[in-house]
């Protein structure tokens, strides 16, 4: 049994490697060989040609079964001859990223037909639907071979490719360098114009390659490359894989004019001098088929003159790689002549020239450029001379033309060579030289871009033809306002009723060692209002006015000018909305900045408007062209030695354009002490910092320039430094939030801190016992801290409590006082009344008792308590028992009346 089941399992094992090895054929051959015997034709690989199956014995009427076929296709060009290889049918199983089932191998680097291909380089792997890009063979062989082990059998299935032998004259792109397999010399004397092609366009360029073209003209030559075609694999911004290396000179070390790699289109290059080197590296990208490049090249003398374009100025360079483009750079407040090429003879034809012109523009400068021209002679179609002025709007220039971009999106238009350029100002034909056309034209920022273009010369027999312009670098503030002074100095005057100003460069960060003065001129009767929308600058913590803004009042006497500084505003202060002084109706700001450090800068807006009638108002507050002034004169006497000041509407919100001043005078020999009671004035105050954008108090001569914010423990207690003290409140013109405001309390007080105390012994002054201030009697317990100067000091308001109990004592007594009258008037009052309801009562008894003797028989029941029969007296009863039943009692004899009546209601 064993032995049965033995011999079973080496039967069924036997037979299922027979099965096996006949779905696992041997490897199929089918090579084919092409020479120039067949110069061109057609390979096609369907799922298997019929006459290969009939002679391998496959069975195609089993689609499932599986076949190994390896077919190598052996084309061999003749002696000069490339292979080109082009499919237009590609359809094996497999997808690009999954090749292990079919897919073709391509050999186009192959050397000789008996070259091991396993030993040769590969050029690419194919499978699925993407069919390889046209090939063309390095040398004259190439060799493809399709390995497949697929069952699939549909009539689409397979490849279609055409193959034909070209000449390799086009790839023989000069005399070859010995030695070398990709190296070239194209020398002028042998082709002035020519097309030079990658080793195997428009087929997949060779991976891991290097290839070199040297190109040598004759003395005064310059060469023009122009590429049709651009196609190489791009693997990064700096081209680090594959890329065209041009070098503007015959050896490596020369100056590299471009590395570019990826597609380009139309790309134009010129040397500076009459040799050129080009290098061509590939390596092995990722899969793709790029094509590699196909230019044209020319050597001429004909192209501009750059030495005569440029005639040896400094800060004038030409830009490498272009024919005729210039730069012009500053060396700071330079200036510069550029012209068209071979002026002021007859310009080229075809020849486009562009002029881009950089001021400095970094952290300490920033120039704008100013051109002018001295002569255009561009001429069109019309040449007769002109006899009036053009207009631009008239000015058409069709062959030839010189362009202005000023605005930053014309500029990049134009460097970016397309045709739609656009520009600001278009200029051409003979332009007389008192015409406003020739400039200046100023730039919007540190830079302008010309263009000179010709596609025709025309010859009016007039010299000079072409252009010549002046171009010069002015420092650019970024400052609206009338210049002062010369160009790099930062002076500017503003006469306008509003406007602005702000900080050289703003909103970028100003320069080092800058200073700047603003000249805000209003006429006589005028007055100025400054505010701040932006302020920072720079500051650090060892000094926070490393940077700073003076503003001051100017007077003009006899002709002569006298500046008051109102104040200097540095890094922690940003500063609130200012007015000139009384009398002075212009202001002057300057503005200075370190060695070290820089920020934002500042704007400020100012407006020239009608001056005030008077320093500090004394009537009524008032509003004067929309600004609300308020503020009086208060002085002090014998009744009043202290008192508030309020802001308008306190507590209710504030407005916008506000300007209180007052002024407080005390006694000779007095001064006044300022305390903040409350505050609520937008912005925002810290122990070294205040930003009072919108609202500001100033206290003349106080410890800091300005307060707001809602703390006031910010505001410490103040004591003037004389008998007066002046003390404004501002808001900004425009919108403001509109907080509660201030309550300010003064007191006049005689400081005798060190001094004779005896000057305060009256019974009508009082002296503070730590800060030694001496007030007014009547002054202490007001409610107010009155002694509180330098030290805690409330003591004028701790000796109140004598007063408190005598106080309280009077109140008590009143208190019983009343009580007692109150009682004894309520005790009257009970008494009368009492006394009136006593004599009331009797009354009414009388009265009922006359009323029940004439009719007793017609006295009612109570309403309220109800009587019931038995409740009646007897002799009540019997009558009401002994009635009819009608309800009337029967007729009593007249004599039984009396007895009677007096036995019921007895």
């Amino acid at each position: 049994m064993y032995l049965f089941h033995i011999i079973f399992l080496l039967l069924f094992i036997s037979r299922s490697t027979e099965a096996l090895s006949s779905n696992r054929k041997t490897i199929f051959q089918c090579d084919q060989h092409f020479d120039e015997s067949q110069p061109e034709g057609v390979i096609e690989f369907p799922s298997l040609p019929k006459q290969l199956a009939i002679s391998h014995g496959v069975n195609n009427s089993k689609p499932e079964q599986q076949y190994n076929l390896q077919c190598v296709y052996t084309f061999v060009a003749g002696p000069r001859q490339r292979v080109r290889l082009e499919f237009d049918h590609f359809l094996l199983s497999g997808s690009s990223e999954n090749c292990d089932i079919e897919y073709v191998d391509i050999y186009s680097e192959v050397e000789s037909v008996d070259e091991d291909i396993l030993q040769s380089a590969l050029g690419g792997r194919y499978c699925g639907t993407v069919a390889p890009h046209v090939r063309i063979s390095l040398r004259h062989v190439m060799k493809i071979v399709l390995h497949s082990r697929s069952t699939n059998h549909e009539d689409s299935h397979g490849f279609r490719a055409k193959y034909s032998f070209i000449p390799e004259d086009k790839f023989i792109a000069g005399e070859p360098v010995s030695g070398k397999k990709c190296s070239y010399i194209i020398d002028s004397s042998d082709r002035k114009i020519g097309t030079l092609y990658s080793p195997t366009y428009p087929g997949t360029y060779p991976h891991n390659m290097h290839c070199s073209y040297l190109m040598k003209g004759y003395r005064g030559e310059r060469i023009r490359l122009f590429f049709t075609d651009f196609d190489i694999f791009f693997g990064g911004e700096h081209c680090p894989y594959d890329s065209i290396t041009i070098f503007d000179g015959p050896t490596p070390s020369s100056p590299i004019i471009r590395k570019v790699c990826g597609l380009q289109q139309r790309m134009e290059i010129y040397s500076m001098t009459n040799s050129l080197l080009i290098h061509f590296d590939t390596t092995h990208p990722a899969k793709s088929d790029p094509r590699g490049f196909i230019m044209d090249y020319e050597f001429s003398s004909r192209f501009v003159n750059i030495d005569k374009l440029l005639n040896k100025q400094r800060g004038v360079t030409h830009i490498r790689g272009t024919e005729c483009d210039v730069r012009v750079e500053s060396n700071r407040e330079t200036t510069h002549t550029i012209s068209s090429p071979n002026y002021p003879e007859v310009y080229p034809a075809n020849t486009t020239c562009t002029y881009i012109i950089h001021g400095l523009q970094g952290e300490q400068n920033l120039e704008k450029v100013i051109l002018t021209f001295d002569s255009i002679a561009v001429l069109s179609f019309d040449t007769s001379p002109a006899t009036a002025p053009p207009s631009v709007d008239d000015i058409a220039c069709p062959s030839a033309w010189v362009g202005i971009a000023i605005g930053e999106g014309n500029m990049k238009a134009v460097m970016s060579s397309t045709d739609d350029s656009i520009f600001d100002v278009t200029l051409c034909e003979r332009i007389p030289s008192d015409s406003p056309l020739l400039g200046p034209y100023i730039s919007e920022g540190p830079r302008m871009v010309m263009q000179f273009g010709s596609t025709d010369t025309r010859d009016d027999r007039i010299t000079p033809i072409g252009f010549k312009a002046t171009i010069e670098f002015k420092t650019d503030f970024g400052v609206t306002g009338e210049s002062l002074g010369t160009s790099n100095e930062c002076r500017f005057r503003f006469t306008s009723s509003t406007g602005f100003f702000n900080s050289p460069r703003y909103p970028a960060n100003y320069p080092l060692d800058t200073n700047c003065t603003y000249y805000i001129v209003g006429q006589p009767g005028k007055e100025i209002l400054l505010h701040f929308e932006q302020f920072a600058l720079s500051g650090d913590d060892d000094s926070n006015c490393n940077d700073y803004l003076d503003v001051y009042d100017v007077f003009v006497k006899n002709g002569k000018e006298e500046l008051r500084l109102k104040e200097r505003y540095c890094s922690d202060t940003f500063p609130g909305p200012s007015v000139s002084a009384f009398g002075s109706h212009e202001m002057r700001v300057v503005f200075t900045s370190g060695s070290s450090g820089t920020a934002n800068g500042f704007k400020a807006l100012f407006e020239i408007r009608t001056a005030r009638k008077e320093d500090v108002p004394r009537g009524e507050a008032h509003i004067r062209r929309g600004a609300y002034r308020c503020g009086s004169v208060i002085n002090s006497t014998a009744d009043k030695p202290n008192g508030l000041i309020i802001s308008p509407n306190y507590p209710v919100k504030y407005n916008k354009d506000v300007h209180c001043d007052w002024q407080i005078n005390v006694k000779e020999g007095y001064q006044v002490l300022l305390k903040m009671e409350a505050i609520d004035v937008e912005g925002e105050m810290t122990s070294d910092s205040a930003s009072c954008q919108k609202a500001v108090i100033r206290v003349e001569g106080a410890p800091r320039m300005e307060y707001c914010g809602t703390k006031r423990e910010f505001f410490e207690a103040y004591l003037s430094p004389s008998n007066s003290v002046r003390i404004s409140f501002l808001t900004a013109p425009d919108k403001v939030n509109g907080l509660k405001g201030f309550n300010l309390s003064w007191t006049e007080v005689k400081n005798l801190s060190g001094k004779d105390e005896s000057v305060c012994k009256s019974d009508s002054l009082y002296l503070c016992t730590y800060s030694k201030l001496c007030i007014d009697a009547k002054l202490r317990c007001n409610g107010l801290d009155n002694c509180g100067y330098g030290v805690q000091d409330d003591t004028d308001e701790q000796h109140c409590s004598l007063k408190e109990k005598s106080a309280d004592q009077t109140i008590v007594v009143a208190a019983i006082f009343c009580g007692a009258i109150f009682l004894f008037i309520c005790i009257l009052f009970l008494y009368l009344f009492k006394t009136k309801l006593d004599k009331k009562k009797k009354s009414k008894r009388k009265s009922d008792t006359k009323h029940r003797q004439r009719q007793p028989y017609r006295q009612q029941k109570p309403m309220h308590k109800p009587q019931f029969d038995s409740e009646l007296s007897p002799p009540a009863t019997s009558r009401f028992v002994h009635h009819d039943a009608t309800g009337i009692m029967p007729p009593i004899p007249l004599h039984q009346i009396g007895s009677s009546s007096r036995d019921m209601y007895s």
